[in-house]
């Protein structure tokens, strides 16, 4: 059942088996799983079904140190955490582009920091399996052989730098909406809106956590008393909860983790390819977005090898074909009004940028294309939340943001634009120029990597399973858990993993 945070009495106590912390895609999968077994939830969300201004406000906090949008642009309190703030359109609604981790992203290798998950890519398998079920997206496929539907075919590509693979597609109501009703009708899920954890208590014994202690915008204070509890509030918030919740250094913290490897997925934009012939926009309609036979949606990327990586330095990275309007194409689409603009967007441009074959001319209209590249950035101490001097309007102190585009990092980034242009050329597309040496854009919103999962407690926050290696009955859920983030849009991840919390918790009630 759903019910409103702010109508709960002042200082009222609730009781529960279990309390989940956010209602994003993480905290919703678990509260779904959980309530098959007939566990007692509680589920506490910040926001509401909609954008509400003050609540968004918790958001702010202060970036320090290289360019960022901002910790408020970046993040989302609702119903559905940041699906609400997608922006990828699937077919005629909003989604995201889903892809698993690679089984080389899990692996420890030298020269790659912080490298080595405790959990296996064959224990993850199963629950992509289930995560591409929930996700309602198409069977767990991203080779491009699965794709492949002559003469919609992969470019052959010299060397074995780079293979071609691609993203899904899916609606954020196909992962979202089912979800939220099966809660809605479950009496043994109680779902609170407006309401948001402000700390977390432990016993004397500092062993366990025993209560939430929530806000509410109306300056109501309550709590949830429970047997276990899950963050899952998304990196920042969740690392934010433990270091100012107990005495300092917070909670969890004994090693000085918390917070601490925060990654983003930048995008690169610098590379052009010049295409050897008009005719390369057909002979590219594998990368274009597409829907295949059986219904998914589809986009073609260029991946980096298992071979290469496992080889070299680089960090993991995919490669997207955007197509670019030739000047007068953009003149003519400026010149159209905005109802005229969006009526003629399947035979121009479609937002996104694909779709360039649904023109039947498209050599006459687009210049050739920028190779969009999605980063791994690795997992530096350094890039870190902490926290600030100033006080949100609950009195929970602010996060602070220092992150940086480390000189690794930028090394890492122009092999790989050499890595990707040389095969290219070799196989025979075209040509590849550089148009810029600037930075990177960092803002994927992609936040990961501040609660990091590790065998050892020394070197990380949570165990295998998401627990606190601290205390007995907190887990941490999402992206935050990632000790390294390859390039992949995270979400497909998070379900995965969260499936794998909740068969964890459902065997150890």
């Amino acid at each position: 059942m759903e019910l409103d945070g702010e109508k709960v009495a002042d200082r009222a106590t609730l009781e529960t088996d279990l309390c989940i912390v956010g209602a994003g895609p993480a905290g919703l999968v678990l509260a779904g799983e959980l309530a098959k077994g007939r566990h007692d939830v509680v589920l506490l969300e910040s926001g509401g079904h909609r954008p509400e201004p003050a609540i968004l406000a918790l958001n702010d906090g202060v970036v320090v140190g290289d360019e960022y949008a901002g910790l408020r642009q970046t993040r989302h309190r609702q119903l559905g955490g940041t699906s609400a703030i997608w922006n990828t359109p699937v077919q005629g609604a909003i989604g995201a582009k889903y892809a698993p981790l690679d089984a080389y992203d899990l692996d420890a290798r030298p020269g790659r920091e912080g490298s080595g998950w405790p959990v296996s890519y064959a224990e993850l398998l199963p629950y992509y399996a289930r995560a591409q079920q929930r996700c309602g997206l198409g069977p767990f496929a991203y080779e491009a052989e699965s794709w492949s539907d002559p003469p919609v075919v992969p470019f052959r590509l010299a060397g074995s730098a780079l293979v071609s693979r691609v993203y899904q597609l899916g609606s954020r109501d196909s992962l979202v909406a089912p979800i939220l009703g099966t809660l809605r009708r479950e009496s043994n899920v109680r779902s609170y809106t407006h309401a948001t954890v402000v700390r977390l208590e432990t016993g004397r014994s500092r062993t366990g956590v025993l209560r939430a202690v929530v806000g509410s915008p109306g300056g109501a204070r309550w709590s949830v008393h429970a047997e276990r509890f899950v963050l899952a509030a998304g990196a920042v918030e969740n690392a934010r909860l433990l270091l100012s919740s107990g005495e300092p250094p917070g909670l969890g913290n004994e090693a000085g983790w918390v917070g601490r490897c925060f990654m983003e997925h930048p995008r690169d934009g610098a590379l052009f390819l010049h295409p050897r012939s008009p005719t390369l926009y057909e002979e590219a309609a594998f990368y274009d977005l597409r829907q295949a036979r059986d219904g998914t949606a589809v986009l073609g990327r260029l991946a980096l090898s298992g071979d290469v990586l496992r080889s070299d330095a680089l960090l993991n990275a995919s490669a997207t074909l955007f197509p670019v309007l030739r000047p007068a194409a953009r003149r003519a689409r400026a010149a159209l009004g905005p109802l005229a603009r969006s009526r003629a967007g399947e035979h121009w441009l479609p937002r996104g940028g694909h779709g360039w074959l649904r023109h039947p001319a498209p050599a006459r209209v687009f210049a050739g294309f920028t190779l969009l590249l999605n980063l791994e950035q690795s997992p530096h101490p350094e890039n870190r939340v902490v926290l600030g001097p100033r006080r949100d309007a609950l009195g929970v102190p602010m996060p602070e943001l220092h992150w940086r585009w480390r000189p690794e990092d930028e090394a890492r980034l122009q092999k790989l634009r050499a890595v990707v242009a040389h095969t290219l050329v070799e196989s025979g597309l075209g040509r590849v120029e550089t148009l810029r040496e600037s930075r990177p854009n960092p803002n994927a919103h992609h936040h990961a990597g501040t609660t990091r999962m590790s065998a050892n407690p020394a070197h990380g926050v949570v165990d295998a399973n998401g627990r606190v290696h601290s205390l007995d009955n907190l887990f941490v859920a999402g992206a935050s858990v990632f000790p390294t983030a390859g390039f992949a849009n995270p979400t497909l991840t998070i379900v995965a993993l969260t499936l794998r919390l909740a068969d964890h918790m459902g065997r150890t009630t």
